[in-house]
């Protein structure tokens, strides 16, 4: 297993709870402290990744207050191959944002300038002032597009999670009335409704072809249904454990095909118990049977990320702990302990993409991190075997020098 190498991206005055990729170089992180008013604000945060000094560093570029309402799950995407839209959940209402890029010139020596000697300078000076003291960034207008009620609960409707395929140009929704709803997009029509489980939808995904939905519940069940017609199409089985439940599922390209994929699950204990019981990772081909299953430490599980190439599994626990494991043979490959203070909220990996590689140095994978204790967290491991296929040449050179040594000295 890999030395565990975190390291502490960003804080924030707000408790975080989701993190999604925005393209290469950008991700955004939202939550916020609800409608209590504590003066903790509720807001969407848009940062930028660099390459300095060989370290990753984040830059907060830009941000948006929702009001009184937190961000507690969203599903950022590409709508028109440039700007990203935001579909975010506040309460029991879906909203969806526009991020559109913004190219803004900063002034670097101004920046480095005191109030003080700004006042100073003249007209003459600032027309003066080189293209080499100016660099280009990009940042990003938020605005509000459009919102609708989601869930519909008895007590109080919560939606607690959402998800898009752009293939099928669709929004899925889940939440605490056991619904799974389908929404057209961009018009947020809804086109399928089922009462999916007995209890809250904890987790969903779609599949990458958009055929087929995932859900799994607090009623201890996970289903698979047809995004056409609506009809359940299988009961995902978890083997060989009773008394416990999904907990959260996401699809994966198997090996990096586009054409198949696999379905990840982890599932934690239904109910506490005096000795420690493990959790478990479990994956599903696409013809829903497992493939394969791990125990995952006695952590209790609360977050899951699969990287968009499906070679990584990202895993976080309630007591703040982060790992990941390789997603074929679910081997631990990384696990930083206690990377958290409190519990993981959100993980994302960053693209496998040669502009994401050049920002984050190179290494296997970049995992994002955030809590509810207000920070953001990096998690990387340097390639596999970059130094091992060398010292398996010099290895062989030196056996056959020592093979025709011993040969000589032998008189043969």
């Amino acid at each position: 297993m890999a030395a565990a190498k975190g390291c502490l991206l960003a804080n924030t005055d707000f408790p975080v709870y989701c993190v999604r990729s925005l393209g290469d170089s950008h991700f955004l992180i939202a939550g916020g402290g609800g409608q209590a008013k504590t003066g903790v604000p509720n807001a969407i945060e848009v940062y930028e990744l660099k390459l300095v000094d060989d370290k990753v560093i984040a830059a907060s570029i830009c941000r948006h207050d929702t009001g009184l309402q937190a961000v507690m799950n969203c599903a950022p995407f590409l709508y028109d191959g440039r700007n990203h839209h935001l579909a975010t959940g506040q309460d029991d209402e879906c909203h969806i944002y526009s991020l559109k890029y913004k190219v803004t010139v900063l002034d670097k020596s101004s920046s480095e300038e005191n109030s003080a000697q700004k006042r100073k300078k003249d007209v003459e000076e600032k027309e003066k002032k080189s293209d080499e003291s100016s660099t280009k960034q990009i940042k990003f207008d938020v605005t509000e597009i459009k919102k609708f009620t989601t869930d519909f609960g008895d007590d109080a409707g919560f939606q607690k999670v959402v998800r898009y395929n752009d293939k099928k140009k669709i929004l899925a929704t889940g939440g605490a009335d056991g619904h799974l709803r389908v929404w057209k997009y961009p018009d947020c029509t809804k086109s399928i409704e089922i009462k999916a489980h007995k209890n809250d939808i904890d987790d969903l995904d779609i599949s990458p072809c958009g055929k087929y939905i995932v859900t799994v519940s607090r009623d201890h069940t996970g289903c698979i249904w047809s995004v056409e017609s609506g009809k359940k199409i299988t009961d995902l089985i978890l083997p060989k454990v009773e008394n416990y439940r999904f907990r959260s599922c996401r699809y994966g390209l198997s090996s990096g095909k586009n054409d198949k994929y696999n379905i990840y699950t982890i599932a934690i204990p239904a109910r506490q118990s005096s000795k420690p019981l493990p959790c478990y990772l479990t994956s599903y081909n696409d013809k829903y049977t497992v493939r394969k299953q791990s125990a995952a430490g006695t952590e209790i599980l609360s977050s899951l990320a699969v990287s968009d190439d499906g070679v990584f599994i990202g895993l976080g626990t309630i007591s703040g702990s982060v790992a990941v494991y390789i997603s074929f043979s679910l081997q631990k490959l990384y696990c930083l302990k206690a990377a958290h203070s409190i519990f993981v909220t959100g993980l994302e990996f960053m693209p496998n993409s040669e502009n994401c590689q050049a920002l984050t140095g190179g290494k296997d994978f970049t995992l994002l991190s955030v809590s509810a204790d207000n920070t953001i967290k990096l998690h990387q491991v340097s390639p596999r075997g970059s130094i091992s296929a060398v010292w398996l040449v010099l290895g062989a050179l030196l056996i056959i020098y020592l093979l025709f040594w011993m040969l000589a000295e032998l008189g043969i």
